[in-house]
């Protein structure tokens, strides 16, 4: 790390694929701005990265947030699928290949 500059680390995440850019930014860059100079963006044509929520290291910031040496910002999409949803409809599909059993008189 160059002095007078801080380490960080931008982080996202797609259904098909993941990036992660190291980068060394100036002291006092806000997350959005860091976002931004890490140019991840550029991977992702189909998402506007900008409108999306950000963070560090799986806690939502605020765009005021100033980045320090180690954070590991995050771009956060919304979820495809409810997780909660996801998992009734595998109980459903377990439920459904298992075998009846007869009841007893």
């Amino acid at each position: 790390m160059s002095e007078g500059t801080v380490a960080i680390e931008v982080v996202f995440v797609a259904p098909e694929i993941q990036e992660v850019i190291q980068l060394e930014v100036p002291p006092g860059t806000l997350i959005l701005d860091a976002v931004r100079l890490s140019g991840i963006e550029s991977h992702f044509s189909g998402y506007e990265l900008s409108a999306l929520s950000v963070g560090v290291w799986n806690e939502v910031k605020p765009q005021s947030y100033v980045v320090q040496s180690g954070d590991r910002v995050e771009v956060y999409r919304s979820l495809i699928t409810n997780a909660k949803d996801a998992r009734r409809r595998r109980a459903e599909a377990q439920a459904s290949k298992e075998p009846q059993r007869d009841k007893e008189p």
